[in-house]
C-alpha cells in the first residue's frame, strides 16, 4: 500500500442558502456561471417553523426547502455571496436566508499537475 499525503486547504468558506423549494437550481446555476462547480450542491430538506404550528384548522404544514451549499475560497466568498443572494432574490420576504461558515481546513483529492503548479508558484 502506498503512502498518500493529505492535502489540506485552509483558505475556504462554505456558503449555505436555505430557500423555498424550487429555487435551489436557480442559485446553483448562478454559482456555475461564476465558475463555482466543485463543492456546489443542492438538496431537499424539510424542517419545522411557524407555518407548521399555524396550519389551517390546526393541521400541520410541512416546510420544505432547498438547501444550496457552495465551497469557495475566502477571497471569492463576498462576490459569490452577493451573486447568490441576488439570484435567489433573498431580498424578498419569506424566500429564505443564507450564511457563510469559515472552514478551518478541508481535504480533497488534487491532481498531481495542480499540486506541482502550486508548489512551483510558491517557490
Amino acid at each position: 500500500m502506498s503512502e498518500q499525503n493529505i492535502v489540506y486547504l485552509t483558505d475556504v468558506a462554505l456558503i449555505t442558502c436555505v430557500v423555498q423549494e424550487g429555487l435551489g437550481d436557480k442559485i446553483l446555476e448562478a454559482a456555475r456561471k461564476l465558475g463555482v462547480s466543485v463543492g456546489a450542491h443542492v438538496f431537499h430538506a424539510r424542517g419545522t417553523g411557524v407555518r407548521e404550528r399555524l396550519g389551517m384548522w390546526g393541521i400541520a404544514v410541512e416546510t420544505e426547502k432547498d438547501v444550496v451549499s457552495v465551497l469557495v475560497s475566502s477571497e471569492q466568498r463576498d462576490v459569490v455571496f452577493d451573486t447568490l443572494f441576488r439570484a435567489g432574490e433573498l431580498n424578498t420576504p419569506g424566500v429564505g436566508f443564507m450564511y457563510i461558515t469559515p472552514l478551518e481546513k478541508m481535504a480533497t483529492y488534487l491532481p498531481e499537475n495542480i499540486l506541482e503548479s502550486v508548489n512551483t508558484a510558491s517557490g
